[in-house]
């Protein structure tokens, strides 16, 4: 009994952790959250929780309350004390507003962090802030701000690029296949592997038909729309991908993409 009681208890020590690494690794970057080994999550969980509960513990009694650390030993302790329940159960609804709250601001606390760190782009300037969606920065683009990128865009910036073009190489049934679109979006696997790429104004055409006349070429023939809205490639069939990263540029009434540089 004491046990399963002293682990229910850590756990539930742990939850501030939890709700702050859940929310810093959010959005494009959940996946992330699940790719560690377990003793990984767990002292990655554990150094923000106690920081929580070492600030909570100050802040409430500046406020007047005492947070007693004997009876939390006590509670999951081999024989607890009755008296230890009698007062958790009495004041059980400060217990649980303490709680919540330091629970919510650690969810917001780890929100607003990733966020920070995403708007003074220092995941893409510093390697200790990266997230490990490597696919995120390759497919939007953001990896030409890294120190170790082989070339740097001089005129444009990553914020410049509007639109990404892809070219993505497919077999199908001993035939090669050429899929060209704007990407819409992806979804990664579990292990942080590209699972899915979404296309829009999608076309495609066979690799054998390069050798076409420029007869045929003018035609139109070389090429083979996709009607839809969405066109969605499982990564595991693709066999090569190229990005093109592309921007909006206006000439006189119209506009025209233009690579970025």
């Amino acid at each position: 009994m004491g046990i399963a009681l002293s682990t229910l208890v850590l756990f539930f020590l742990l939850i501030p952790g939890i709700a702050f690494r859940r929310f810093y690794y959010s959005e494009e970057f959940s996946r992330e959250y699940f790719k560690e080994s377990f003793f990984g999550v767990f002292f990655s969980t554990l150094i923000p929780s106690v920081l929580f509960h070492t600030v909570w513990f100050f802040l409430a009694r500046l406020l007047g309350y005492d947070v007693s650390l004997y009876i939390l030993a006590d509670i999951i302790s081999q024989s607890p004390e009755i008296q230890s329940f009698s007062n958790f159960q009495i004041n059980s609804g400060k217990i649980l507003f303490y709680n919540s709250t330091m629970i919510i601001v650690a969810g917001f606390l780890g929100y607003y962090l990733k966020n920070f760190i995403r708007s003074r782009k220092w995941d893409r300037t510093y390697k200790f802030f990266r997230f490990q969606n490597s696919w995120h920065y390759i497919l939007k683009g953001e990896f030409f701000d890294f120190p170790r990128a082989e070339f740097t865009l001089d005129k444009d910036t990553v914020e410049d690029i509007e639109f990404v073009f892809i070219d993505a190489i497919v077999e199908l049934n001993s035939d090669t296949y050429l899929y060209d679109g704007i990407l819409v979006d992806y979804e990664l696997r579990n292990d942080g592997g590209l699972e899915t790429i979404s296309l829009k104004n999608s076309q495609r055409r066979k690799l054998s038909q390069d050798n076409m006349t420029v007869e045929d070429e003018i035609t139109g023939t070389r090429y083979y729309p996709i009607e839809g809205h969405i066109l969605v490639l499982k990564y595991s069939e693709v066999k090569n991908l190229n990005f093109t990263y592309l921007r909006l540029e206006k000439e006189e009434n119209n506009y025209r993409p233009r690579l970025v540089s």
